[in-house]
């Protein structure tokens, strides 16, 4: 079933017993986790056992269908593989030994499950630049982060060079590179078919390259925490060790939650291995900058006009700029850093979260201010619905306004604010984005958070 070479090279980390014991438990089903958005719920799933690195990781006994969940839809918790949350824990210690305010950057953020963690561990003051260089996965991304509602990120579209060649300078970057996928192997059978050593190689090429672009954007004595979801030497202890030879960088010892759930085969350096650990394969090390790097830079050639503006009804402690790309918001203690990064940001695709649009002096929100964390007093009348009209609004579809309200309305489903409607004579205009429309049948609701 597996390679003759893959089993070498694990073979080299491992005893002989223990490489039975993984490639056993790659034929295993993947264990199911979400981490729950407490700025928005207290709830939690039911018969779940915490992730150990994480305070808001949970594990699941069964898969649910997620899709048919409301609160999923409204950015109540995102499901995400638990290994990978590791991620989250060591930049929230970190952020604790810098200055506010700092920047963090995603380098390869879709779908946008370490994005949504860094959203929820970063200070007042802080913000996120969350980067996907693949067009088509760019929008589930800035999708996402805007369900998730935390409001303190800016979302692009470039390759790391263009990042090293601006004038932006981040305090941490964290790059999940593209790897050869080991370790996602039990959930894409199909990736052992298309896994080879020479494979493996280009992989460690291309990781060697994006950080080595990023390297002169990350400021003197920030950090770059690196990580695959593969198991081989090559992609992981390897690449760093040479990288921080070239770069002249530290290897920092993360601080984390559940470290004794991972192994180590080399000082600062950790592995999530399947049959060690209630996860999938993921590897994990943060390297520090010592000097400054020479850096060429580019001024103006990526500036975005913003202008600040305060439309009435714009929530508390959110400010808003409009932009050639619309009017987008942010939560930030100062709102000058905000309005300097998108000065100095390549290929900015989401400048904040979407705020809408302002019409004749009219402020019209867009439905990601429905889904903003913090609405407990929005001054907006509400539309509660039923378990099937849920599913409707989920679907697109108009509902029935038979008590023929006027205006808009925020709608909620028990206590959860999913989006807008607008009052149109007999029905609601339904304002669910086509593009987030749920493409199911289903009338009845899951409830994974209780």
């Amino acid at each position: 079933m597996f390679p003759a070479a893959f089993v070498k090279s694990l073979e080299s980390i491992l005893s002989g017993q223990e490489v039975t014991a993984l490639l056993e438990a790659l034929q295993m089903p993947a264990p199911v986790s979400i981490r729950v958005n407490t700025q928005k719920t207290a709830s939690k799933p039911v018969a779940a056992l915490v992730v150990p690195w994480c305070d808001n990781g949970y594990y699941l006994p069964e898969r649910p269908l997620f899709a048919a969940d409301p609160a999923f839809h409204a950015g109540h918790y995102y499901v995400q593989e638990a290994g990978s949350m590791v991620v989250g824990s060591i930049v929230k210690n970190l952020l604790s030994t810098l200055p506010e305010p700092a920047v963090v950057m995603d380098l390869c953020a879709a779908p946008g499950g370490k994005s949504t963690h860094l959203a929820s561990v970063l200070r007042n003051g802080d913000m996120l630049v969350a980067n996907e260089v693949i067009g088509t996965r760019t929008p589930i991304l800035a999708e996402n982060l805007c369900k998730w509602g935390a409001a303190n990120h800016i979302v692009t579209k470039a390759d790391a060079s263009r990042f090293g060649n601006s004038d932006a300078r981040f305090d941490i970057v964290v790059a999940d590179v593209p790897c050869s996928g080991e370790g996602m192997f039990r959930k894409d059978p199909a990736a052992i078919s298309e896994w080879s050593e020479n494979n493996v190689k280009l992989c460690a090429e291309r990781q060697q390259r994006i950080i080595t672009d990023i390297w002169p954007a990350i400021a003197p004595g920030g950090y770059l925490i690196y990580s695959t979801c593969t198991f081989n030497t090559a992609e992981n202890e390897d690449n760093v060790n040479k990288l921080v030879q070239a770069l002249g960088a530290n290897i920092v010892q993360p601080d984390f939650l559940g470290g004794d759930a991972f192994y180590s085969l080399q000082e600062g350096m950790y592995r999530a291995l399947p049959h060690k650990t209630q996860a999938e394969g993921f590897f994990v090390a943060v390297m520090q900058k010592t000097g400054v790097a020479p850096k060429s830079k580019s001024p103006g050639k990526y500036r975005i006009k913003a202008i600040p503006v305060s439309p009435a009804g714009l929530p508390k402690n959110i400010h808003a700029v409009e932009t050639p790309q619309g009017l987008w918001g942010m939560r930030i203690q100062n709102p000058e850093e905000w309005h300097q990064l998108l000065a100095e940001l390549p290929g900015i695709y989401a400048a904040g979260t979407p705020m809408g649009q302002v019409f004749h002096g009219k402020w019209k929100p867009d439905t990601a201010v429905a889904l903003l964390q913090g609405l407990e007093n929005a001054e907006w009348p509400e539309l509660r619905l039923t378990d099937a009209e849920v599913m409707a609004y989920l679907r697109r579809e108009a509902l029935p306004n038979p008590e023929r309200r006027e205006g808009l309305h925020r709608v909620m489903w028990n206590d959860v604010s999913v989006g807008f409607v607008n009052a149109n004579r007999h029905q609601w205009n339904n304002l669910w984005p086509m593009e987030w429309r749920l493409r199911m049948q289903a009338n009845e609701p899951v409830s994974v958070l209780q």
